[in-house]
């Protein structure tokens, strides 16, 4: 691009940026008794056949209590799992992936994971530390010479690895639409001034998940996509796991939808559009079935056998606390957030886009993993009080007096 022209996308972006008016709050839709949930042909859950009756009897009522929170909700369509240890416990699918095809969600099923990518470059990171390509805190800028912006004074800064991976790095939030390549991407980012000094607080930074990401694929000198397939989703195996919706199986691949209301006689919405903002970047897709294989990834103990595809001392480093997030307690890592629950650890990441919101959680002390999709915008689930944190909560209350609580996993 000359740079004319680049001069000129990039004003457009930072002047789109400046200029984007909030748009009003929409009114709370109260739930209505004959509230109307999509239904399609769902095939049975999976259920675990191993773990004795009592397991056996508790996730069956735990899937029926699931779709039960789904209908309260109105939900188009659910996707969880749960693994406990090595094992998979439970995966199932629950309304509908598609309406105009009526096609059924399955534990198969492709959605979009919006920021729960952030645990996924979080593991990548750490792979490459561990070879001795990076030190966590370290200026990104000694690998990666791009990575700087400016302070409040107008002096140059670079944060640090576990800076950006912890978003304490004192990044706005937004990335603008126009940025058409990494260049573009750090040259933006070198326009920006800190909202904080780095390392003194938290605040969330699209901005920063993404030039983490590219910054990442430049240490490696791979491509940021290729990078995350070589290093992660082939080696555990999640074959349906990657970036480009137009490379997924059409048939597994579940329609977000932004749900207008709930009428007295349906459900009422209209197809949305999770495009990214910077496409080389953008967020991972998957499905419950792959995200287990993550899932045991994390919760693997240092006893087990063969070679991790990430070193299980790394993976725990990642749940360390870097920083606070609020008054109330709750904490960030790298890529994960944690908040205590009684004497036990919960650790998740949350994403929403246009038309999708996913959920990851691990409670360590208990080898407990969750992870659900939904394949809605996630505005309409907060304000009703039925959506993913309440299936996420449901499984956690179902499932821990069945995991007596015992030290983390080994190192």
């Amino acid at each position: 691009m000359r740079p004319r022209l680049l001069g000129a996308v990039l004003g457009a972006a930072l002047a789109a940026a400046a200029c984007a008016d909030p748009r009003p709050r929409a009114q709370a839709v109260p739930i209505r008794p004959d509230a109307f949930a999509p239904a399609c042909a769902n095939p049975p859950p999976l259920i675990a056949s191993t773990e004795g009756p009592a397991v056996a009897e508790a996730l069956r009522d735990l899937a029926a209590s699931i779709e039960g929170e789904r209908q309260a909700g109105g939900l188009v369509g659910v996707a969880v799992a749960v693994v406990h240890g090595q094992t998979t416990w439970l995966a199932a699918g629950f309304g509908c992936a598609d309406l105009e095809r009526r096609s059924p969600v399955t534990p198969d099923t492709v959605y979009h994971l919006g920021a729960v990518t952030q645990v996924f470059d979080a593991a990548a990171l750490m792979q490459l530390r561990d070879a001795g390509s990076l030190r966590l805190d370290d200026a990104v800028q000694r690998s990666v010479p791009d990575v700087w912006y400016r302070d409040a004074s107008g002096a140059k800064l670079s944060p640090t690895w576990r800076q950006l991976a912890s978003h304490t790095a004192g990044l706005p939030h937004p990335v603008p639409l126009g940025l058409e390549t990494v260049s573009h991407l750090f040259r933006y980012l070198q326009s920006r001034t800190a909202l904080a000094e780095p390392g003194t607080r938290y605040a969330f930074s699209e901005l920063g998940s993404v030039v983490l990401g590219q910054s990442l694929g430049r240490v490696a000198r791979t491509p940021y996509h290729e990078l995350m397939r070589q290093r992660l989703f082939e080696p555990l195996g999640m074959a349906s796991t990657r970036y480009d919706a137009g490379s997924a199986d059409a048939d597994r691949l579940a329609v977000g939808y932004r749900r207008l209301e709930l009428e007295n006689d349906g459900w009422r919405g209209k197809r949305a559009n999770p495009k990214s903002a910077f496409p080389l970047s953008g967020s991972i897709l998957s499905t419950v079935s792959d995200m287990c294989r993550f899932l045991k990834l994390q919760l693997r103990d240092g006893s087990a056998g063969g070679a991790p595809v990430v070193e299980v001392g790394s993976l725990r480093e990642t749940w360390l606390p870097v920083a606070r997030t609020d008054r109330s307690g709750g904490s960030v890592g790298l890529g994960w957030l944690i908040r205590a629950s009684g004497a036990d650890r919960v650790l998740r990441q949350v994403g929403g886009v246009p038309g999708f919101t996913a959920r990851i959680e691990l409670v360590p002390e208990h080898q407990l993993g969750l992870v659900a999709f939904v394949n809605e915008t996630p505005r309409l689930q907060r304000e009703r009080r039925h959506g993913i944190a309440q299936i996420a909560r449901l499984i956690r209350e179902r499932l821990l007096p069945l995991t007596p609580a015992a030290a983390p996993p080994s190192l």
